[in-house]
C-alpha cells in the first residue's frame, strides 16, 4: 500500500465518523431544545 492510499483512507474514515458525530450532536441538541420548550 502506498502512502497516498493510506492518507486517503484515513481522511475518508475521519470524514465519515466526523459527519456521523456532528449529526448525532445536532440531533441530540435539537431534541433537548424541543424537550425544554415542551416543559414550558
Amino acid at each position: 500500500m502506498n502512502t497516498s492510499a493510506v492518507i486517503m483512507m484515513i481522511i475518508g474514515c475521519t470524514g465519515l465518523w466526523g459527519g456521523f458525530a456532528v449529526a448525532c450532536f445536532i440531533s441530540h441538541r435539537h431534541s433537548k431544545k424541543q424537550r425544554s420548550d415542551n416543559v414550558k
